[in-house]
């Protein structure tokens, strides 16, 4: 960082040029690319969306779309620069008292955060390490699903949310609050019983990546989980859309799952959260 660094936000008008720019080495940067995406479409669906930035250091996201997007409790980046020269000292001018979670970056991105996150010492909630599957379109695009009469598949609702959080392994405080704008704004997928009983769920993450997919554990074992990610890939190729997903790395089931499917594995995905430095900022809820 130097004297002179400061960051700037992009205007929304310039968002779909900043995500065209990681259209290249395709799917080399899909999370960079499905991220911006995600949030254009997001601004279409509501123009006054609080607590949303996107900023570049020094307005110099042009020359290699490095930029910062800071969404509530979440910060989210992107850059085409392996080096991350210009993301290290973009990350400098972050504001981390309130504690942020880093979320969905890939390999390229980690040591930037982790050179942040140690060189000024902060103490780590949890650093976790997801695998990045595709799955590519001529494969996607064959995907058949095939529901048996007992279980019906639609879109979730709001309430539907309270229940996955319930029981969502990664619920933290303002998380009921991001499930609900998941549903509200992204495609999704619920597996209800005829008697309306959600038993398995996969949402569309503002990566653009498939995740939170669980299935009751009353209804494990039934093939819930294959069903609502073949209805998600459905979804997401009829809106031409590509597929992927992050998958713990220990959760040996759900990688199976995902490589049965014909997903391949292309990265490594990481999820970081900094504990605040400043106790009189409060924690998010909403």
């Amino acid at each position: 960082m130097t004297q002179d660094d400061h960051l700037v936000e992009i205007p929304v008008e310039n968002w779909p040029e900043l995500r065209d720019m990681f259209n290249v080495e395709w799917p080399k940067h899909i999370v960079d690319y499905y991220t911006i995406d995600n949030y254009i479409k997001w601004k279409e669906k509501s123009s006054e969306i609080p607590n949303l930035k996107v900023y570049s250091l020094n307005d110099e996201w042009k020359r290699d779309g490095c930029a910062i997007i800071v969404d509530r409790y979440q910060l989210l980046m992107c850059s085409l620069d392996d080096t991350s020269s210009q993301l290290k000292r973009a990350l400098e001018l972050v504001d981390w008292r309130g504690g942020l979670k880093v979320s969905s970056f890939v390999s390229m991105h980690r040591p930037a955060v982790l050179h942040l996150v140690e060189s000024r010492k902060y103490e780590k909630e949890y650093d976790s390490e997801t695998v990045l599957y595709y799955l590519p379109r001529h494969l996607a695009e064959a995907v058949l699903v095939e529901c048996s009469s007992d279980i019906d598949l639609r879109p979730m609702s709001r309430d539907d949310a309270i229940v996955a959080d319930r029981v969502w392994p990664n619920k933290h405080i303002g998380s009921l609050f991001f499930l609900q704008r998941l549903i509200a704004w992204n495609p999704n997928v619920g597996a209800y019983t005829k008697d309306g009983r959600l038993v398995a769920w996969c949402f569309r993450l503002q990566s653009g990546a498939l995740g939170a997919l669980q299935v009751d554990e009353q209804f494990k074992r039934r093939g819930l989980g294959t069903l609502v990610a073949k209805a998600m890939i459905r979804k997401l190729t009829d809106l031409r859309m590509d597929t992927f997903a992050f998958v713990n790395v220990d959760n040996a089931p759900s990688r199976r799952m995902f490589e049965n499917l014909g997903f391949i594995q292309i990265d490594y995905v990481y999820w970081l959260r900094t504990l605040p430095t400043d106790s009189t900022i409060p924690s998010w809820t909403d």
